[in-house]
């Protein structure tokens, strides 16, 4: 045991410091948001009048429906922040499989394996966490001179207890550690299959089947929940059920995404007319969840921008004239840009990390393509599709929920040609971003693949 702990540092060796460090940008970017959006979410439920009183005029009358609106903000935000650092560990996990099968090899047990490396994941997740709570203490004063049309938050009622912030990291390490373990099965059942990189991809239809019947249960209860529920439990009540309908159908789309990636790969490797094609459709189809998780941020952030044109348009209208309505219309219009732009930040971080650290994972591969006769702009277009596809998919799949959404709380689609000129332009920006994240990586393409050349 003390010869196996020996020798594991030099078995977890570091790869490069982008590769190592890729995995704690996630694991700060998911910290510092989510602590962002629970001070944000406490910041209005701290302003709710005292008592459960009912106001109906003044600002009070209005923080009500503002503290609904910063709960669907944050059922929306943070598990796609959570996720983004369950994301990590299963990246900073995938690089150590050669490493880890090695201690096998030499007479690991599979939990002397498994304790190396979830240590080796919360590691980096604890250093990720710290630079989270960091970049949240150093973004909150900025966000106290947000107008929401109500008296402007101080920097203290935008931060969390004390207590909050170990509480979160201590999650967030335990999070790291829970996906890690999930992750070890492949290396602690077949260190020889992690050395041949052969693993058998299985996509099953109950995703699909588990998502249909939460788009369903959701329409249903748009529709009569509120007349069965509300006269038994309350208007609360049917607001917080419909909050967690929306929460699962959006996390839904995750669920679904990878099984429809893989099926779209296999149908499109199968009919693929040129080498670049088929080389990128069988490298989704190898791996559907990864090739999601390149694009899921993305997904996200077009739900929310289908979420905050609707909500523009809705601000825009006549009926807004009174201090209250003047004061709801800002508080919505600002919360909305300000989710969008969260929800940004999210996608880019999740695009940049996934995609550098997929073609640094590539690298051996990329290198015996080169060799084996692929020239370097071949690599870049087997590249291109493996992006591509997905993210016609996340386009897809984010117009139909968001559509979902809208019309089952609005009752109708809106008719106002400005939402598709609004969300089109919102697909643009997110199809920028992925640009962005292929030019991030495409050096690193050339380099490894003319490594040792």
């Amino acid at each position: 045991m003390s010869a196996l702990l020996a020798s594991a540092p030099l078995l977890l060796r570091r790869r490069g410091a982008l590769a190592d460090f890729l995995p704690v940008i996630a694991f700060a970017a998911a910290t510092g948001i989510t602590l962002t959006v629970l001070g944000g979410a406490a910041a209005f439920v701290g302003r709710l009048p005292d008592g459960g009183e009912v106001v109906h005029t003044g600002e009070a009358s209005v923080i009500p429906f503002l503290v609904t609106c910063a709960m669907v903000a944050s059922v929306l935000l943070i598990p796609s922040a959570v996720g983004l650092g369950g994301s990590a560990a299963r990246l900073s996990l995938a690089r150590r499989e050669q490493d880890l099968a090695a201690i096998r090899l030499v007479g690991g047990t599979a939990t002397q394996v498994g304790a190396v490396a979830v240590l080796d994941v919360a590691a980096q997740a604890l250093l990720g966490g710290l630079l989270g709570v960091v970049l949240h203490l150093v973004a909150t004063p900025p966000l106290t001179a947000l107008d929401f049309g109500i008296t402007p938050f101080t920097t203290a009622d935008l931060l969390m207890p004390w207590w909050a912030y170990p509480l979160l990291v201590i999650g967030m390490v335990l999070l790291a550690a829970g996906s890690a373990t999930v992750s070890l099965i492949g290396v602690v059942l077949s260190p020889l299959g992690v050395a041949r990189n052969s693993r058998t991809v299985r996509m099953s239809v109950v995703r699909l089947a588990i998502w249909a019947m939460l788009v369903v249960g959701f329409l249903v209860f748009a529709q009569i929940g509120s007349m069965v529920l509300g006269p038994i439990a309350g208007e609360a009540v049917v607001i917080a059920v419909m909050v967690a309908f929306i929460g699962a159908v959006v996390a839904g789309v995750n669920l679904v995404g990878p099984y429809l990636v893989w099926l779209v790969a296999l149908l499109v490797a199968r009919l693929a007319p040129t080498p670049s094609l088929l080389v990128g459709a069988r490298r989704l189809a190898a791996d559907p969840k990864a090739g999601w998780r390149a694009v899921s941020g993305i997904t996200f952030a077009l739900v929310i921008a289908g979420f905050l044109t609707v909500i523009s348009l809705m601000t825009r209208g006549d009926g807004f004239r009174g201090a209250e309505d003047l004061m709801m219309a800002t508080a919505m219009s600002t919360g909305g840009l300000l989710t969008l732009g969260i929800a940004a930040v999210l996608a880019a971080v999740s695009t940049g990390v996934t995609q550098t650290a997929r073609v640094i994972d590539q690298a051996p591969l990329l290198r015996s393509q080169h060799v084996a006769g692929a020239q370097v702009g071949q690599l870049h277009r087997s590249r291109i599709a493996e992006i591509v596809l997905p993210v016609l998919l996340s386009s897809v799949l984010a117009t139909f929920t968001a559509l979902l959404v809208v019309m089952a709380v609005l009752g109708g689609a809106p008719q106002d040609p400005l939402v598709a000129l609004q969300y089109i332009v919102s697909v643009l920006g997110a199809y920028a971003l992925v640009i962005a994240a292929v030019l991030v990586g495409s050096p690193l393409v050339r380099r490894f693949a003319l490594r040792g050349a």
